[in-house]
């Protein structure tokens, strides 16, 4: 019963995860590329921090849920399907790339150590990472939902 809870409450953040980054995505980031250097800077430093408090607990939550849905699927009666392994990976992908781009990359944005000059090439690498984030975070979000779908368990 445990087990079925927190892999419902795992695909739900996931999905929930995926769909704000997706928003992000085909909104924010295109609205970003569309400002001047110094209209982006001054948007950053009004909203960064508050795009960070807004998506720092869900990033959490969809980190945290779907490893304790894992751990708890390995103490389970059951054989822990492959897709459990999969999810969490997907997982663990998707928060990696914070601290391998975007947490130095954020924080160039806040400092404004880019210069003007260089920050549409930046935008443009910070696009393209965002876009691979959303495509793990979509697995992630696939492998909960077959797996609920499967309801095996």
């Amino acid at each position: 019963m445990i087990f079925k809870i927190l892999l419902f409450l795992s695909t739900g953040i996931l999905g929930t995860f995926f769909g704000t980054q997706l928003a992000e995505a085909a909104l924010i980031v295109p609205f970003w590329k569309d400002l001047s250097a110094d209209e982006f800077f001054g948007f950053y430093k009004t909203y960064g921090k508050k795009l960070h408090q807004f998506y720092a607990p869900l990033t959490i939550a969809a980190v945290i849920l779907p490893i304790a849905t894992l751990v708890c699927s390995l103490f389970s009666k059951s054989k822990t399907d492959l897709l459990m392994w999969l999810m969490v990976f997907f997982v663990v992908l998707f928060f990696a790339t914070f601290f391998v781009y975007f947490k130095e990359a954020n924080l160039s944005f806040t400092e404004r150590t880019i210069s003007n000059e260089a920050l549409t090439k930046e935008l443009i690498k910070w696009s393209n990472w965002h876009w691979g984030r959303v495509i793990c975070e979509g697995l992630a979000f696939g492998c909960g939902l077959v797996l609920l779908l499967k309801g095996k368990y």
